[in-house]
């Protein structure tokens, strides 16, 4: 068994049509079959139920998929520790719950720290705290305390919503705009933006949500369309004026988010640098 034969595994479970999972792993069809069917004879269990013109993971490959995401998790944090004992510097892991501010701590850290391997993962935020627990992230960016006597949060940043509007659209001639104005409206959204997704549509559900997955997509159409989207300080910043449109602030509580930087507190001194800096930065930031 392999850990490749693994990781196709479960991007065949993501894709779930295998001409879509061998396009993404750059392999044809006919060798990505053969190395699942040698996976499947290693394991002397069938994983899928097979058809004419599909196949369809069964209740076996649900389970080997959910153990091979452990498996490749566990391979991904053993290299992750293995660089760092190769580094001058230890890897710094970061788990966060919104793009933006990871991408601000990311340049900074890599300017300030240029010998440290960086990587970052946008999780559900409720996974957030596992991640610091078992080590799998060195820092995390969360928007409230944590309640563990293990972890450590400090103040980091804050970030603002606003909502660009066409000069079409009544809404641009106001000075500031709540959640519920935007009710029924058509608004044309990028995906991958952690929580603030789920906020978007807990407080507007009534609006019509065009997503796109796709970033350089989402631009074009952005910039093309002209719509409604949303921006903030930190990721499509507000300063990053459309031609024919504004850019209002929403300024209902949830549309501003209070960022904190985690980390296990037993770790502090070993991070003590970083946080230092991290907390007197963030004060201009």
């Amino acid at each position: 068994m392999e850990l490749i034969q693994l990781r196709q595994l479960v991007v065949i479970a993501q894709e779930k049509v295998l001409s879509h999972a061998a396009e993404k792993l750059n392999i044809s069809q006919p060798a990505l079959t053969r190395s699942i069917q040698r996976l499947e004879d290693e394991l002397g269990v069938v994983l899928f139920d097979r058809t004419k013109n599909s196949m369809t993971l069964n209740k076996n490959g649900e389970i080997v998929v959910e153990h091979s995401r452990r498996v490749l998790s566990e391979a991904d944090l053993l290299i992750q520790k293995v660089d760092a004992i190769k580094s001058d510097f230890p890897a710094i892991a970061i788990a966060t719950c919104a793009p933006a501010p990871q991408w601000k701590l990311s340049a900074e850290l890599t300017a300030r720290f240029p010998k440290a391997k960086i990587t970052a993962t946008m999780p559900d935020e409720d996974e957030i705290i596992s991640l610091l627990l078992s080590e799998k992230a060195t820092l995390a960016i969360v928007r409230r305390e944590i309640d563990s006597e293990a972890i450590e949060t400090v103040p980091f940043m804050d970030e603002q919503l606003f909502m660009q509007i066409p000069l079409s659209d009544p809404l641009s001639k106001k000075s500031e705009i709540r959640f519920a104005d935007l009710a029924g409206k058509e608004i044309r959204e990028y995906t991958n933006t952690g929580f603030w997704y789920k906020v978007h549509r807990e407080q507007i559900p009534s609006a019509t949500y065009i997503e796109y997955d796709d970033f350089m997509v989402y631009t074009n159409v952005v910039k093309s369309q002209n719509p409604l989207t949303f921006v903030t300080e930190l990721g499509h910043t507000k300063s990053d004026s459309r031609e024919g449109c504004v850019t209002v602030p929403i300024v209902d509580d949830e549309a501003t988010a209070h960022y904190r930087l985690a980390y296990l507190k037993k770790n502090k001194a070993a991070l003590s640098e970083i946080v230092g800096w991290a907390k007197k930065e963030a004060k201009g930031w």
